[in-house]
């Protein structure tokens, strides 16, 4: 079984998988973003580098996924699910020509990976995340101009709206999964609750 946690940057994906799957007895597996070596270039000038970053993150989290899909674990819960590259492509690709071809690489890797049992949507305010992202300091992050996270989350949330499947949406402005431990239980709860239909 695949549980995706998803959300934008500083939503608290990693904190999520870390306390679900150490609650459930899961496997994980983190978005290896630090792979890509054009993400900081990327941060310094996005429309000049949007087109390597987004082919590279797509290659990365296909590879990963690939690999581990295939590791016979009973669970395995995920801090990405590789839908996100497409809200990005359509945040940062502007050329439509561009756009066409990351999409025909993206349906041709879809085929060959497993899709998530549920999507679990981490929701957050602007303020929330800016203030997250602030916090935790990674140079490249704090050299994007905080409209651009505004702007990506606000597709997050369309993108959760518009996921036709098995998903949960987590207000994370109510749901202080680092102060209160006990959420995971609820969480686990409410995963199992929607699988079993």
């Amino acid at each position: 079984m695949l549980i995706a946690i998803e959300g934008c940057v500083g939503a608290g994906k990693s904190t999520v998988v870390e306390g679900l799957a150490r609650y459930r007895g899961s496997a994980t597996l983190f978005e290896d973003f630090e792979l890509n070596p054009f993400l900081t270039r990327f941060y310094e000038d996005p429309a000049a580098h949007a087109l390597e970053t987004e082919f590279a993150f797509l290659l990365i989290h296909y590879h990963q996924l690939k690999r581990r899909q295939h590791d016979g674990e009973k669970e395995l819960i995920t801090d990405f699910f590789i839908a996100k590259d497409l809200v990005y492509a359509d945040l940062n690709l502007n050329d439509p020509r561009a756009r066409q071809a990351f999409q025909g690489v993206y349906d041709l890797f879809l085929m060959d990976v497993v899709r998530p049992d549920i999507v679990v949507c981490l929701s957050a305010s602007d303020e929330l995340l800016l203030e997250r992202i602030r916090k935790r300091n990674r140079p490249f992050e704090q050299q994007a101009d905080p409209g651009y996270y505004i702007q990506l989350n606000a597709a997050f949330e369309t993108f959760f709206e518009d996921y036709e499947g098995q998903k949960l949406v987590i207000n994370m402005d109510e749901s202080d999964f680092v102060a209160d431990h006990t959420l995971y239980s609820l969480l686990s709860r409410r995963i199992d609750a929607i699988l079993a239909g």
